[in-house]
């Protein structure tokens, strides 16, 4: 089986989205990125994800176009494909039906720095797309004009939320940081009568941001 151990990571990641709840049923969908051969595991579509196999999972390339595999891939592909091209840095995303991450993309125009920890680990704020039609290549290219360079992660609009990261680890990590941060602010919203909530002070976030990536962690011995 091609990339056995890859797809096999694909359902992995399935189980823990579905186990810290940021996906349910068979919402949400995952993809990680061989380096050697640039092909990308993806997850099947329509399937829960307690009952996806390795075999389930399809490898496709940054084209789209189905090189192993018996099920049809997701039907994000699209998304993911064209993310994975777009953007070498990105090796694994995990797409989600958040609640609290899709609130906020019906309300705003991005998520602004509402906790300490997003401002360390994404950055100063997380965009919202336009509406993007879900299924189609519309939908990557509108995650493609909000995402910059340094991005690791976009609301969709009236959708959910996309984060991306080196590996399933980070990707997933951020996903679970954009939703905890986006129920704060919902709920901030509502206890400040809809006004805007203290967020964190633009000026320092950088500083903070950089303090974090050096010093955060065991490091390398």
């Amino acid at each position: 089986m091609l990339l056995g151990a890859l797809r096999q990571q694909v359902v992995d990641v399935g189980l823990r989205a579905l186990a810290v709840g940021v996906v349910h049923g068979t919402a949400g969908n995952m993809s990680l990125r061989d380096r050697e051969t640039g092909l990308v595991a993806i997850s099947p579509s329509g399937m829960p994800y307690p009952s996806v196999t390795a075999a389930d999972v399809v490898v496709v390339d940054v084209d789209g176009i189905i090189r192993d595999g018996h099920r049809k891939p997701s039907s994000e592909m699209p998304l993911h494909t064209m993310i994975m091209k777009a953007h070498d840095r990105v090796g694994a995303i995990v797409h989600t039906h958040s609640h609290y991450s899709t609130v906020v993309s019906t309300i705003r125009d991005e998520l602004p720095p509402i906790l300490t920890e997003v401002t360390q680990v994404i950055g100063p704020r997380v965009p919202v797309t336009r509406y993007g039609i879900s299924g189609t290549p519309d939908f990557g290219a509108s995650v493609l004009e909000a995402l910059d360079d340094e991005g690791m992660a976009v609301l969709l609009r009236n959708h959910g939320l996309i984060a991306f990261g080196k590996d399933f680890d980070e990707a997933l990590m951020v996903a679970g940081i954009v939703e905890e941060a986006a129920k704060v602010y919902v709920h901030a919203l509502a206890a400040n009568g809809g006004r805007e909530p203290r967020l964190v002070p633009a000026n320092l976030i950088p500083g903070l941001r950089a303090r974090f990536v050096a010093t955060y962690g065991q490091g390398t011995a």
